[in-house]
């Protein structure tokens, strides 16, 4: 079973978003179901849903994205009619 997740980042207008998306894919058994990334001014902000099979892939996940030093926040979103 698979369980989907969202977090809402917001990140320089420098970082690119291949950077962010290919921490996510790195993780075994997780996949990007939706992004939502708009540009505001000199930050993009964003949902980004994805499907993990365990509990320990999205801490995993989230770990890997705040090394990031150009992400200023990062936080779960439990709504999901936000990515839709």
């Amino acid at each position: 079973m698979k369980d989907t997740f969202l977090l809402k980042i917001i990140y320089r207008n420098a970082v690119s978003l291949h950077k962010i998306t290919s921490v996510v894919e790195s993780v075994k058994g997780a996949k990007i179901k939706h992004l939502n990334f708009i540009s505001r001014g000199k930050t993009f902000v964003g949902i980004i849903a994805f499907e993990v099979t365990q509990l320990i892939d999205f801490e995993q996940i989230i770990v890997l994205i705040r090394r990031n030093g150009d992400i200023s926040e990062i936080e779960r979103v439990s709504d999901p009619t936000l990515c839709y």
